[in-house]
């Protein structure tokens, strides 16, 4: 084998070993995105700490505690501390599709998801 072919046949398969090693798994994406078709929430301001990913049709729920969210589903969603209910409390920020707020200014604690 000529040396050329023997340099060759190295470095394909360097290439194929350390290309693989690139190769970045679905299941880790980018914990600070939130995927299409779903509005998130993070424990920390500017999509930091835990994030929880939610899908709901329109209606009013309970929201686990997030300090930072956003809104990729094609709904408007309209966040809330809420006190007693979803919608009684203190209404903190309003996310159109496709938008996010890196601090709520206050935990948010339930939405209201509007169909448009």
């Amino acid at each position: 084998m000529s040396i050329l072919r023997k340099s060759l046949t190295i470095a394909a398969a360097a290439g194929a070993l350390l290309g693989g090693s690139f190769v970045t798994p679905a299941a880790a994406a980018d914990p600070n995105t939130c995927p299409k078709g779903y509005f998130c929430g993070w424990s920390g301001t500017n999509r930091t700490g835990t994030r929880t990913v939610y899908f709901q049709d329109p209606g009013c729920y309970p929201f686990k505690s997030a300090r930072s969210v956003s809104n990729q589903t094609s709904y408007r969603i309209v966040l809330w501390h809420i006190s007693t209910g979803c919608g009684e409390g203190t209404k903190l920020v309003t996310l159109k599709p496709g938008t996010y707020s890196d601090n709520t200014g206050s935990t948010v604690t339930g939405v209201e998801v509007w169909a448009n």
